[in-house]
């Protein structure tokens, strides 16, 4: 049996969220409050509960202060919040301040009984059309990213090589030695490259090159 706390400031939602997980054998809920400082305040009182639903957009305090306020008590009871905020900000947000999962409010009641269980054996769980959202994002970034890159840097033959040799780790002076140059031409044909490709480092300069082919990883 999973003994379910529920927190949510709409009496409304509260109230059906409620019966729809008491229609569950498995899920049974102990308590439902209306903000974070009701929570705290049946904490206090050290109900049985496995596990906390909330919502993350409360008037007191809200689910991600929520959370990080819980771990600081050292209150170890997990919580999946639940959200009309779909972005990785936010999400990233709550699984940094100590939440178990992290659920849009459209979500299907199979997807949220599955987040239950899955929380409740010790794991970590993302809503799917969040992460589906970010994905795609993210890959259209990298296929601008590699096609911007691929169309408007051109290395030169001696740029190529200096290239390659930061990433064996060489030095300035290696690299100066290896190909007869002075180590200040180095320092500004590296200089050169890091500018052209927005790298910050030489360890952004290296992962940039492999992903766009100019090295071989």
């Amino acid at each position: 049996m999973i003994k379910i706390i529920l927190v949510e400031n709409h009496k409304l939602m509260l109230s059906s969220l409620g019966a729809l997980l008491d229609k569950y054998d498995h899920i049974q809920v102990v308590a439902e409050v209306v903000g974070a400082k009701e929570l705290f305040n049946l904490l206090a009182t050290k109900p049985k509960a496995d596990l906390i639903l909330s919502d993350i957009m409360m008037p007191d305090i809200n689910g991600i202060e929520m959370v990080a306020q819980l771990k600081n008590n050292d209150i170890h009871i997990p919580v999946i919040l639940l959200s009309m905020l779909e972005d990785e900000k936010h999400s990233s947000t709550a699984f940094l301040a100590g939440a178990k999962g992290y659920l849009s409010k459209n979500v299907d009641v199979e997807e949220l009984i599955f987040a239950i269980n899955t929380v409740k054996k010790g794991n970590r769980y993302f809503s799917a059309e969040l992460g589906i959202n970010i994905l795609e994002r993210y890959h259209k970034q990298l296929l601008s990213f590699k096609e911007e890159a691929t169309q408007k840097i051109l290395f030169s033959e001696r740029e190529q090589s200096v290239l390659e040799l930061i990433a064996e780790g060489q030095t300035n002076q290696q690299i100066a030695d290896q190909l007869f140059l002075s180590r200040r031409t180095v320092e500004g044909i590296r200089q050169s490259i890091l500018d052209r490709t927005g790298a910050k480092n030489s360890a952004a300069l290296i992962k940039f090159a492999i992903f766009n082919g100019y090295i071989a990883s």
